[in-house]
């Protein structure tokens, strides 16, 4: 494992599949026994029968006496969208855009093939694609998908706990993206998609949407008196596996899809079929009778066009992203804010009646809501009903990855990341003596910094140094771990080692990156409306500001908005100006980043180890101990009583190491004469650091003598307390 992450050769997918083995959950594809009926199913072939039909059933539509509104479909639009145009310019970037190491369809058809065949294939698949169009029909062929249960959570016999993964045909997919492009651009020039809908959106995100959610509750606590949000949390049950074909269809004509268009979608979502893979073994063929095809390119796009009207007629502010979808309401009152919701509730339950739909169906996961407050003394909320049921009040909810907590301090997810990640580190730990260092770096950054970092623009409290000190102490002990530096090792001096930047400046960093999309419209509209708008001023900087919120609260002034327009308002006037945001970005993050020490891939993890330690003034030496104020040392003297045990010393003075110090020099002179020549400061900070003005394999071999100086010594041999 060492040497092939240590190899440059390692591929991409190699390197990260070898990281994922130690850091990730990985989905492993085995299907244990399982127990179906009281009896436990071993054969390979007859557990895949099993998930088949369990998964298709799945996709079935909810039995309930709705129909399609009685209305005369007419479509809601000035445009309208009957017929697509296709190019082979489209379907060759297509085919060289493919993955190679993405899985195939039941036809065989690689990606790897396609991308050999290359511009020969796209004329065959240009007739295909104008004829499908022409006609209005999708190829069955690509309408059959692979599948292979994937565990979730629970017990491993029980096959409620798995989820399907399609995999279908290459040749479909690609024709489903030029379809998405085409629908998709329709939507959005026409301004039809719902504006609270963030998920599967171009420019939209879940951060987007937390940010504008925390905007609301601290900017609500910051009020006076402080207000109260309450907040419904809503899930649709198998929402993908539920959408009704006909009502889709009916949704896109009255939203101006017809024809041609209209038709093909139609032939797109019948007749579809999947079958289950288990160790080579195949299930029969089972037909998909509703919902719209998982894995599919088209399907997320179709699903948001059958949920865009969910909103409509809603008094509260609604939130979605995909399958989920949250309200939430401001208490100026709470019989008010409580009538309101209870309303938008029962409309969205009547909504889901009509579209055979369900939100929490099951009674024990109903729905739940949180009272976002900051006062010691809560008035009496009246309670909230949904699906007949009392809405379950909770102290914190996971939305989107982020843990909301009903006072926002965000403890209670920074508590469940960071017990996370400590286990990370342990693992970081154990690695050190086999990953070379620039491995255990991405792998830090990849597995441990990634993860803390989720949402850090919002949680940030850049005004609390023991907020910051909690977070920072992660990172402090992720370098530790990496370079096997003592703890009370300097934090500055670590972080330069390894060129991270402090976990506080990244986050100052990544809020004005984000703030920067915003201004330049670059995010939804939904963020850029939050910013106050822009006064006339008659000072020529101050036509630069933007004008700053008035905070009451010190929660609100750490908040996203407040803080970003107090630093963005800092910047120099051609920083905020620069018209590219790659260079913005670049620009920041030079000025926060610092150039990491280089060990010029040296591969001797324990000597590396111990020059780490002396680069970074915390080692056996005296002066280093008496420095950091060890009970066992005195003073700083060396043993051989001549001076102080500096690292100078103990590389080019001490009479205690003259035998390896001779060797030392010999083999430095060997490998360039002027060397040795070298004043005694200029020369310490080669054997620790080498030198620029050297090639990388002189420096290389400059740090593998001073390692094996370090190590013949047997100085710094024992343990350090």
């Amino acid at each position: 494992m060492s040497s092939k992450l240590s190899d440059p050769k390692t591929s991409p997918k190699a390197y990260w599949s070898i990281l994922k083995s130690f850091f990730a959950n990985k989905k492993v594809p085995i299907i244990p026994p399982i127990i179906y009926n009281n009896e436990i199913i071993t054969n390979f072939k007859a557990k895949a029968e099993i998930f088949n039909t369990h998964f298709a059933n799945q996709c079935s539509l909810i039995n309930n006496s709705s129909n399609l509104p009685n209305i005369p479909v007419i479509s809601q639009v000035i445009g309208s969208l009957t017929s697509i145009q296709i190019d082979g310019d489209q379907i060759l970037k297509l085919i060289r855009s493919l993955d190679i190491n993405k899985s195939h369809g039941f036809d065989q058809i690689s990606a790897r093939m396609l991308k050999i065949c290359d511009s020969s294939v796209v004329k065959p698949l240009l007739i295909i694609f104008k004829n499908s169009v022409n006609e209005g029909v999708f190829p069955t062929s690509w309408k059959k998908a692979n599948v292979t249960p994937i565990h979730k959570k629970g017990k491993k016999n029980d096959i409620a706990n798995y989820r399907p993964i399609s995999v279908l045909p290459i040749c479909g997919k690609i024709f489903e993206k030029i379809l998405y492009s085409a629908i998709y651009t329709y939507f959005q020039d026409n301004d039809i998609f719902n504006v609270n809908q963030s998920g599967f959106r171009a420019g939209d995100s879940c951060i987007n949407q937390l940010v504008s959610i925390t905007h609301d509750i601290f900017h609500s606590f910051d009020a006076n008196p402080s207000l109260e949000v309450r907040g419904v949390f809503l899930d649709i049950s198998k929402a993908f596996d539920r959408v009704w074909h006909k009502g889709i269809l009916f949704k896109l004509e009255l939203n101006g899809v017809s024809g041609k268009v209209l038709k093909l979608i139609e032939s797109f979502l019948e007749n579809r079929y999947q079958r289950v893979i288990l160790n080579g073994q195949c299930s029969s063929w089972e037909t998909i009778k509703a919902g719209v095809p998982q894995g599919s390119i088209l399907g997320p796009l179709l699903y948001l066009i059958y949920i865009n009207d969910i909103s409509n007629g809603l008094e509260s502010n609604v939130k979605l992203f995909a399958d989920d979808t949250s309200i939430f309401s401001i208490v100026f009152d709470p019989s008010l804010s409580a009538n309101k919701l209870n309303n938008d509730l029962k409309k969205i339950q009547q909504w889901a009646f009509q579209w055979k739909m369900s939100f929490n169906p099951d009674p024990s996961k109903q729905a739940q809501e949180v009272v976002f407050s900051k006062k010691r003394n809560q008035p009496n909320h009246p309670d909230l009903y949904f699906n007949e049921l009392k809405v379950k009040r909770v102290s914190a909810q996971k939305h989107l990855g982020l843990v909301l907590d009903e006072k926002l301090n965000f403890n209670l997810h920074l508590k469940t990341v960071t017990d996370k990640i400590i286990k990370s580190i342990g693992v970081l730990r154990k690695l050190r003596f086999y990953v070379p260092r620039h491995s255990l770096i991405t792998i830090y950054k990849s597995f441990i910094r990634s993860q803390l970092e989720y949402a850090d623009v919002i949680y940030d409290q850049p005004s609390y140094d023991s907020f910051s000190d909690r977070l920072e102490s992660i990172q402090y002990n992720s370098a530790l771990a990496i370079t096997g530096a003592v703890r009370g090792t300097s934090k500055e001096k670590i972080y330069n080692e390894l060129g991270l930047e402090y976990l506080s400046s990244r986050r100052w960093f990544k809020r004005l990156c984000l703030f920067y999309k915003i201004v330049y419209n670059k995010t939804p509209a939904y963020l850029r409306d939050i910013i106050p708008k822009q006064r006339h001023f008659r000072n020529t900087r101050n036509q630069y500001m933007i004008p700053q919120f008035f905070c009451r609260t010190v929660c609100f002034s750490n908040s996203f908005f407040p803080y970003s327009i107090r630093e963005w308002n800092k910047l120099d006037r051609h920083i905020t100006q620069i018209d590219s945001f790659q260079t913005f970005r670049n620009t920041l993050l030079k000025s926060i980043r610092p150039v990491p020490n280089s060990i010029f891939d040296a591969c001797d993890p324990l000597g590396i180890q111990l020059l780490t330690r002396l680069r970074l003034g915390l080692s056996h030496l005296q002066d280093h101990k008496f420095k950091h104020g060890f009970n066992d040392v005195i003073n700083p003297f060396c043993q051989c009583n001549m001076e102080i045990e500096s690292v100078s010393h103990f590389y080019l003075r001490c009479p205690n190491f003259s035998t390896q110090r001779n060797d030392l020099m010999n083999e430095l002179h060997n490998v360039n004469s002027s060397i040795t020549d070298m004043d005694h400061s200029s020369l310490t900070d080669l054997l620790l650091f080498g030198n620029k003005s050297f090639t990388k394999e002189v420096n290389s071999k400059i740090l593998e003598i001073s390692i094996k100086f370090i190590k013949e010594t047997e100085r710094f041999d024992g343990p350090l307390f």
